[in-house]
């Protein structure tokens, strides 16, 4: 990655994509445990999307800070919680609406921290 203020907002990005895939993965391979092929070749692929997640986590995180990354990263779960209610007919229940309100007050406070260094 170049050292600009693109380049650690573009790893961020692709490291949520492979994100995103990694889960979807895991679930399609629960969903498929009557079919052993099956089950493997989603496991395996969501193993290699979770490996490229961590390796742009990691490119993001060399010049953007923990504090940034984490705030965007992980409000991105309560998105996650409501794409996976849509096509995969999970509920939104008042535990994980109480989740939601914890994710998203955590990243209030954490973006309320010194933000001044959030990209070097």
């Amino acid at each position: 990655m170049e050292n600009s203020a693109l380049g650690p907002y573009f790893a961020l990005l692709t490291s949520v994509f492979f994100n995103v895939l990694t889960n979807v993965g895991f679930n399609l391979s629960a969903l498929s445990k009557d079919n052993p092929v099956r089950f493997w070749s989603y496991f395996a692929g969501a193993l290699v999307f979770g490996l490229i997640n961590s390796y742009f986590s990691t490119v993001a995180l060399k010049d953007m800070s923990l504090q940034a990354f984490s705030a965007i990263f992980f409000s991105l779960t309560v998105v996650g919680l409501f794409i996976s209610s849509l096509f995969f007919g999970e509920h939104v229940t008042s535990k994980a609406t109480i989740g939601i309100a914890l994710i998203i007050g955590g990243v209030i406070m954490v973006s309320l921290g010194n933000t001044s260094k959030a990209i070097q």
